[in-house]
Parts: C-alpha cells; structure tokens; sequence
C-alpha cells in the first residue's frame, strides 16, 4: 500500500509568488550606481523567471508550490584608494550577486524548503580586470552589466537546479 502511494504520487505544479531585489546596504550604495543596477536586475529576473504567477490560482492542489525569489545583496565591484595623510590604503569589493528562494505550498501557505546561492567573480578575474590596460586608462569599466547578469543567471540556475532536487 505505501510503495503503490509513493509510485503514483503526482508531480507538484510550480508557480512564481513574488520576484523582489531588497535595496543595497553599507557603503557601497554610495559608491555603486545602484539605481541602474536595480533596475537592470529587476528586468533579468522577469525574464529568467516565466512561471506562471501564483495569484491567478483559483483552487490550488494540495501539491501545488509557489516559488518566491529574492536578491538580496549585489555589488557591482570596484576599487577605491583611501589616503590619510602621509598613509593610504586601497579598498576592493568583487561583484557579488546573492539570491534567495523559498519553496512553499500554495494551500497553506507553509515553507518546504529555502535557500540561497552565492556567486562571486574569482579573485583571478577580478585582478586582471584591475589591472587590465583598458581599465586602468578609462576605456571601459572595470564591470559592465554583462558581468553582473553572469552572475545572477548563474545564481538562479543554482537555485532552479536545487529546487528540482528538493521537489
């Protein structure tokens, strides 16, 4: 009776709750253009995420799970030297992306499983984009865009693959 139940258990339908990206914290939301950042963030994850929305479901299953996600750090990377006087010293911030998820069922609303995902470029990448002559002239930032959405792309693959592991 238990082997039958488990063998003809139906697959969950999955649906998107809620896509946010929290504000930036501490100080690199004044040394980040962190508005552009936001937005551009906003938009990658409309386009990554296509599930369909959780509020059009009128009578959910009991298996039914909703998914919301959450960015909840970014940094675009940077450098900046500080001096004091006669003392100096250089600050560095790679580019992080960090995304949270959380699982839950859509009839009562309880969480079956949350998580999050890290992803940093390698300290390797990131000091020979600091050292790059490009950069070091001005002709081009040291990260554009592209770099940040490599990050959230490969942040939110993680979460989707672990999610089909936890589902």
């Amino acid at each position: 009776m238990l082997l039958s139940r488990f063998l003809k258990r139906e697959k969950p339908r999955v649906f998107l709750g809620s896509l946010a990206i929290a504000p930036q914290t501490g100080l690199q939301r004044y040394l980040e253009d962190s508005d552009a950042l936001h937005k551009t963030l906003q938009n990658n994850l409309q386009e990554i995420f296509t599930l369909p929305p959780a509020d059009d479901v009128v009578s959910p299953r009991g298996s039914d799970l909703g998914l919301d996600i959450v960015v909840t750090k970014f940094r675009s990377g940077g450098e900046l030297g500080v001096s004091l006087g006669e003392l100096g010293f250089a600050m560095f911030w790679r580019p992080k992306v960090t995304v949270a998820s959380r699982l839950y069922y859509l009839s009562s609303g309880k969480t079956k499983v949350s998580y999050a995902v890290t992803e940093t470029i390698r300290w390797r990448d990131y000091l020979s984009r600091l050292l790059s002559w490009r950069t070091f002239f001005g002709f081009r930032p040291m990260f554009d865009r592209k770099e940040i959405e490599r990050l959230l792309y490969g942040a939110c693959h993680k979460v989707l693959l672990t999610m089909k592991k936890k589902i």
